[in-house]
């Protein structure tokens, strides 16, 4: 079943070189600054912190790290260890919505 289907590592590397995952790299890329912004300021949300007491918050700082600043290597390992994590897409959509709830409800209440 497509359900239970988990690209590889190459399948990951290769979609990451076609128009929508440079527009998901980007994506992944950008919510580390979110993720930085909200640690420094220090918010608190149960579902939101579940989601930050992730390995992949880590990959995703390394990533990050790789897709903004120049790398020799096309596939640099920064990339490669987040492609590599099975929940990684899923992982950031899921923690893309509870950022995107959390501020909404901030902005409601003000």
């Amino acid at each position: 079943a497509i359900a239970d289907h988990h690209p590889s590592l190459a399948d990951n590397l290769l979609f990451s070189a076609d128009d929508p995952g440079i527009f998901m790299s980007y994506w992944s890329a950008g919510i580390y600054v979110v993720v930085a912004g909200w640690r420094q300021l220090g918010l608190q949300d149960r579902e939101i912190a579940s989601l930050l007491d992730s390995s992949n918050v880590d990959l995703l700082r390394r990533y990050w790290n790789g897709a903004f600043h120049y790398q020799e290597k096309h596939f640099d390992e920064r990339l490669t260890d987040f492609c590599g994590s099975l929940d990684s897409a899923e992982w950031v959509r899921s923690l893309t919505a509870a950022f995107s709830r959390y501020l909404l409800q901030e902005m409601r209440s003000m």
